[in-house]
């Protein structure tokens, strides 16, 4: 990142990389979000509480998203990119967020067989949930109360961040070339189908019942595309 900010050369690879940042203009925040949330994994093995998590979900999702972001909201002009019309940080957060907390609830089980927590202390223990409790259960154990209630929660909160999501694509869209408004919209209606899906009270929350099927998808993105 000392590199990129300073342009001094480096590697090939750090060189295409400063070139492609000045280039189109790449918020250097992201990258350097991103990396510190990379080093977050590497000396972390969890959260203390939702308020961490959403710290390092600044990193992990958002920064990322706002990339794409940016680089969707680009408008070249004579082979020269000028700045986005819109702040593309308070932009791409809502969804960043949404979509994270989303894979938080449908990932429960991949994660904790992989050994990966991604749900906060401070709620596992609200609910009386220990994070061995929470490996049995992904390993077929019986869902309890205290987890469909956990669930409920993080459901409430990924709906609060579907909400400014709509909001703020009302906002964007209208500036964004067609090509890009689709893709934006097509990210977001690919994880409503999961969010859908997701169902504190009778859920198994297994990969089967939270993903779609191919034709479904397909329906799905027809009727995004026929909208445009």
């Amino acid at each position: 990142m000392g590199m990129l900010e300073k342009g001094l050369n480096s590697s090939p690879f750090n060189n295409e990389l400063g070139y492609t940042v000045e280039k189109f203009r790449i918020p250097l925040w992201s990258l350097e979000a991103f990396a510190d949330s990379m080093l977050y994994d590497v000396t972390h093995d969890g959260f203390a509480s939702v308020a961490d998590s959403i710290e390092y979900s600044e990193g992990a999702s958002v920064a990322p998203a706002s990339i794409f972001v940016h680089l969707a909201g680009l408008h070249e002009k004579d082979g020269i990119y000028p700045e986005t019309p819109f702040d593309v940080r308070r932009t791409a957060a809502p969804c960043a967020m949404f979509s994270y907390f989303v894979h938080i609830m449908s990932d429960f089980r991949k994660d904790q067989l992989n050994n990966l927590s991604y749900f906060a202390d401070d709620v596992l223990k609200k609910h009386a949930i220990t994070r061995s409790a929470m490996s049995e259960m992904a390993h077929g154990a019986t869902l309890t109360p205290g987890f469909r209630a956990m669930m409920r929660e993080y459901l409430m909160i990924a709906d609060r961040y579907r909400i400014f999501t709509v909001k703020m694509m009302d906002e964007i869209c209208p500036m964004m070339e067609p090509r890009y408004r689709l893709s934006l919209e097509i990210i977001f209606e690919l994880y409503m189908m999961v969010f859908e899906r997701i169902d504190p009270e009778h859920g198994t929350f297994s990969t089967e019942e939270l993903n779609p099927t191919p034709a479904q998808t397909r329906e799905r993105m027809l009727m995004v595309i026929m909208r445009q």
